[in-house]
């Protein structure tokens, strides 16, 4: 199971988020293995989520939509509907 957290400007980019400690602790309590977030936010999460709300869940740092995609489609065939049509 995944899940991002963050919020995409119109051009796809990836754009910080707050509250990223209840969102860690709620991805943790649903079964989130990976968590999917903006770059600006390693230093928030790094710093202010405790590791014990961390365990268990991989972070992965993405700056647009594209990297979103490849995360959560990885190799499969729908990763490609977008491979031309998006600019990053």
């Amino acid at each position: 199971h995944s899940a991002m957290t963050g919020e995409l400007s119109l051009v796809g980019q990836v754009l910080s988020v707050g509250g990223l400690k209840e969102k860690v602790l709620a991805a943790r309590r649903a079964g989130i293995e990976t968590i999917i977030a903006p770059p600006a936010n390693r230093p928030d999460i790094e710093e202010n989520v405790p590791e014990s709300f961390k365990m268990g869940i991989h972070f992965v740092y993405v700056d647009n939509v594209r990297e979103v995609l490849l995360e959560v489609f990885g190799g499969d065939p729908v990763a490609e509907r977008w491979k031309d049509t998006l600019k990053y």
